[in-house]
């Protein structure tokens, strides 16, 4: 009888969460109006304690030549977002699937596989300025706030399991989300703001066009794993598309055409 007992007081813990923390604000990026239950503080907060639950699944790279190429790239592009109110951080993590995945406050990780896939600083920045891209349109804080809010008062009500158990388990839940794939919407929103990020960067508008041509030629060579960029960035076709337009404003008949090369 004693858990659900806790039912009630963790609905209103649950509600209080919600609403004191709940805001509408104007995004720069997006140049929409949204509401979410996180402050930039508490944004930040979360993404360094998935990041822990990242760095447990998935050793770090500590080559000095590549981190030397990703900061010089990363900085580039960092400096182009519309959100200023944020220090981006990028980390490798070995793992031979090329992929690059953000986190919550502006933490970024891409894999070794994805550094050698990149053959130019020029696509390197491309890849950058998507995950910057789904960072400043918020788009990881969203889904996230929406797959925790179920577990959220899972864990208020729990009567039992340490404190850290509870923690880790939400963490563990925001860590499988970010596995999951994007919105199409959502995607298509950050090739549109990488690529304007890549532009006003100084580096070559066409060649997110070139490395997700290639990835797109790797990806369907490849068989369905649980950590591959085709199970986290779909839809290369209306991607191409996306990203020709954004770079030139034009876009080409193949662009149309999502199918297996």
């Amino acid at each position: 009888m004693k858990r659900f007992s806790l039912l009630p007081t963790a609905y209103h813990l649950l509600l209080t969460a919600v609403f004191s923390g709940c805001a509408t604000s104007y995004n720069v990026a997006t140049d929409k109006s949204e509401t979410l239950f996180f402050n930039t503080e508490r944004e930040v907060q979360m993404g360094e304690a998935v990041a822990k639950r990242v760095e447990q699944e998935y050793k770090l790279v500590h080559d000095p030549e590549l981190l030397a190429r990703l900061d010089k790239t990363s900085a580039r592009v960092a400096a182009q977002s519309d959100r200023k109110d944020l220090v981006y951080r990028f980390h490798i993590v070995e793992e031979k699937e090329p992929n690059a995945f953000a986190l919550p406050g502006g933490i970024i990780y891409v894999t070794s596989g994805l550094m050698e896939m990149a053959k130019s600083d020029d696509e390197l920045a491309s890849v950058l300025g998507h995950e910057i891209g789904h960072v400043a349109a918020k788009h990881v804080v969203k889904r996230i706030q929406g797959a925790m809010g179920l577990q959220l008062l899972q864990v208020l009500t729990a009567s039992t399991g340490s404190a850290d158990a509870r923690t880790q388990a939400g963490m563990d839940l925001a860590f499988a989300s970010l596995l999951l794939a994007y919105s199409q919407a959502d995607e298509l929103e950050a090739d549109r703001l990488g690529t304007r990020y890549l532009k006003r960067a100084g580096y070559a508008p066409l060649a997110g066009v070139d490395f997700l041509t290639r990835l797109k030629e790797h990806t369907f060579r490849q068989a369905p794993r649980r950590f591959s960029y085709f199970r986290t960035h779909p839809y290369f076709g209306q991607r191409l598309r996306e990203v020709r337009s954004e770079a030139t404003g034009q876009i080409q008949f193949d662009d149309y055409i999502n199918q297996t090369p």
